[in-house]
């Protein structure tokens, strides 16, 4: 494929109107009914969402972004009334919005290139739905996109049948999705799978009610949906599905090993200290946080 410029990049999308074709098929994926989002300030929640995840640039950057547990998993879905929240495909979509810094696709390349020559919220952006769903294809369509690259090339059947998995299966637009997969292509290499994992292995750290076992499961299911839209699953993109899986189970050990540290560390804290009351919470709060990202920065040395 051509290499474009950013300004290139950016530029391919002045002909897109949406980035869903369907809604009701990406509602369907995520389990919320048709009327979601109908009773929101539509304008306002596309601000919100899309402000998400701007500054990330790693696992621990995930942690830092304070309002992303509230605002994603407590007063937004509560309000549309579903329980999509509390799902493995709810919990995915989440870390995907949350951690749009790290992947090279489209958020990341409206978000980064000079707001004095783009609007600050790209035109296609008309719904909250389609906030979700530019950052849910960056998330799986990197992933997809290592998968199909393992060998070092993305064969154009391949690309073809991915194209028509995300129309068909998840509503798509197929024009923003040749661009938005054009973006995601020619910037693989840039997304690297260590941070890729360690970002959702934080964003579940950082929220209690995640179950991260249940997200590698889902990327899983999903990223072999894909896998097989050409009609089969060779040995080659299991070995790659794996990989991913691996990196994923291995950082999220690692933070796991990390919580207990400090839930061991809180336990004795809070034992010697009953009177020291918030001055204890603090500290507790500041050497969690630091631990947690100390654990980001050696994972990502790997």
């Amino acid at each position: 494929m051509n290499v474009l410029s950013e300004e290139e990049q950016v530029a391919s999308f002045n002909n897109v109107q949406s980035v869903l074709a369907n809604d009701e098929r990406f509602k369907v994926k995520l389990g919320i009914g048709s009327d979601a989002f109908a009773s929101l300030k539509t304008g306002n929640l596309v601000a919100q969402l899309w402000g998400l995840g701007c500054t990330v640039g790693t696992g621990a950057g995930v942690a830092a972004s304070g309002t992303l547990a509230s605002t994603l998993f407590g007063t937004f879905w509560t309000t549309i009334g579903v329980a999509t929240a509390a799902t493995p495909i709810g919990w995915v979509v989440g870390a995907a919005v949350a951690s749009g810094g790290v992947y090279y696709g489209v958020s990341r390349l409206f978000k980064s290139y000079s707001g004095s020559r783009v609007d600050e919220i790209p035109k296609f952006l008309n719904t909250p739905l389609d906030v979700l769903a530019t950052s849910t294809l960056d998330l799986l369509g990197t992933l997809a996109l290592k998968v199909a690259s393992m060998d070092g090339n993305i064969d154009r059947t391949e690309r073809a049948s991915m194209q028509e998995y995300f129309v068909e299966e998840w509503g798509y637009d197929p024009l923003y999705l040749e661009h938005a997969l054009d973006v995601l292509e020619q910037n693989i290499d840039k997304s690297r799978l260590s941070d890729m994992t360690a970002s959702l292995a934080e964003f579940a750290s950082s929220n209690p009610d995640c179950n991260f076992s249940a997200i590698q499961a889902e990327i899983r299911k999903l990223l072999v949906e894909i896998a097989q839209a050409d009609g089969h699953l060779d040995e080659r993109e299991e070995m790659a599905i794996e990989r991913i899986e691996n990196a994923l189970r291995e950082h999220g050990s690692v933070l796991h090993s990390v919580s207990q540290a400090i839930s061991g560390a809180a336990a004795g804290v809070t034992a010697a200290s009953g009177a020291v009351g918030k001055s204890a919470t603090k500290a507790i709060s500041s050497t969690t946080s630091s631990m947690r990202e100390m654990a980001g920065k050696l994972w990502a040395k790997k």
